[in-house]
């Protein structure tokens, strides 16, 4: 998922007092190690996402081996949480962007268009390259020999039910690309915008991109030294966003507002090693428990109160003091936070693609299936980079020129 740092220094100040400004206990960026540990809970994230597609396409449900023992249960465990990651997306998103938002807020330094320029350049430099060779991969899928019921959706992955001919449309094509997948449209009569082709994961983006919108909203219209008449625009806009949306991607807005909140979080000392020890364990106890039950309880309640677990994860690795880490696990958390939000959107089609290229149909866990499973997990993993060296890792680049070129004569 899409979540990236503002880059601009200066202290996060609440916006929303009525009578005084009161300094949050997290100014800025995380620093040193917070800052890595935070980097490789994103890109853990968008590897278990991976993951769990991954054990979808190859390998049959849970209820059909006869004997998994504890550690067959514990991997079918850890590679069925496909959405509980999405959620923590969704939660570091809103601490990340939110809290770039409060920022400029703060400093009288807001601006929709520079907002939209990073955000929107953000997204596109990814999204239109994901959606071309995601659409080109389902293309060429369907016209293997015996691949007719993988891209009807009857080859029973749960990530994949349904018929991607009937999604690969260009209809479909545009609608994904202004974000409106999973979005009921007036005149649809009831159905929602498909996501383009197969891929799946584009339904989140769609969110994010939507909360992206209704977060300054928000924050403008409680900030304080407002006039009326601003107040009166922001709220009507927060409403129309709601009846655009609907209900299920305004509620799942909370995990991402839970993370925009975290800023003002009282500070905690965790300077003592058994002290951080004990909250660094507890935490991620915590998260492990909330990312099962989420998934047991299935439901918005479920999401809501595994956005909470995440959102005092990320609080407890902010308090935490800058220490020395590991060489190779700093370069690992950047690499793969950087990648992240490639490898999200581009995984999927590649997966499916490949999986009808070998004809691997879901089976028992086998060492036949494991290998070649998992040559066609690297394979991804290293498509995604590609993509990323080729896209994601020019975003500055871009940014830099659209600002160039496209708002010097806004600041003339």
């Amino acid at each position: 998922m899409e979540a990236t740092e503002d880059r601009a220094p200066g202290r996060i100040i609440n916006p929303l007092s009525e009578g005084r400004l009161v300094a949050a206990p997290f100014t800025g960026l995380p620093k040193g190690s917070p800052s890595v540990h935070l980097d490789a809970l994103r890109g853990f994230a968008a590897f278990s996402v991976l993951l769990n597609h991954w054990r979808d396409a190859f390998f049959t449900d849970y209820g059909s081996i006869a004997h998994p023992g504890f550690a067959g249960t514990l991997a079918y465990v850890a590679t069925g949480l496909g959405r509980q990651w999405v959620i923590v997306f969704f939660v570091m998103s809103g601490y990340l962007v939110g809290g770039s938002v409060l920022r400029s807020v703060n400093s009288a330094r807001w601006s929709w268009p520079d907002y939209l320029l990073a955000r929107l350049s953000r997204l596109y430099i990814v999204l239109l390259p994901a959606l071309l060779l995601g659409g080109t991969l389902d293309w060429a899928g369907m016209h293997l020999a015996g691949t007719q019921a993988i891209y009807s959706g009857r080859s029973g992955m749960h990530a994949l039910i349904t018929d991607v001919h009937a999604g690969l449309t260009i209809p479909a094509l545009v609608g994904n690309s202004f974000f409106l997948q999973t979005i009921v449209l007036p005149g649809m009569r009831g159905r929602a915008v498909p996501v383009f082709g197969s891929n799946g994961p584009l339904w989140s983006l769609c969110n994010e991109f939507w909360y992206y919108l209704a977060f300054p909203l928000l924050v403008l219209l409680l900030a304080k030294g407002r006039t009326w008449r601003r107040r009166l625009l922001c709220g009507l806009g927060l409403l129309t966003w709601e009846w655009f949306v609907g209900h299920s991607i305004a509620l799942l807005g909370i995990p991402w507002l839970m993370g925009a909140l975290i800023v003002y979080l009282p500070s905690i000392s965790l300077r003592r090693v058994w002290v951080r020890g004990l909250a660094v364990s507890s935490v991620l106890l915590l998260l492990a428990a909330g990312l099962v039950l989420s998934r047991w309880l299935d439901s918005l309640f479920g999401e809501i109160l595994l956005g909470a677990v995440v959102a005092l994860l990320i609080w407890v690795t902010l308090s935490c003091p800058t220490t020395p880490l590991p060489s190779v696990y700093v370069h690992i958390a950047h690499r793969s936070s950087r990648s992240s939000y490639t490898l999200y959107l581009v995984h999927f089609p590649m997966l499916i693609f490949l999986k009808a290229w070998f004809h691997e149909p879901r089976s028992l866990p086998g060492m036949h299936t494991l290998l070649v499973s998992a040559g066609i997990l690297l394979g991804v993993l290293l498509y995604a980079q590609v993509v990323y060296e080729v896209f994601e890792k020019n975003t500055d680049r871009l940014r830099g020129w659209l600002k160039l070129h496209l708002m010097q004569g806004q600041r003339a």
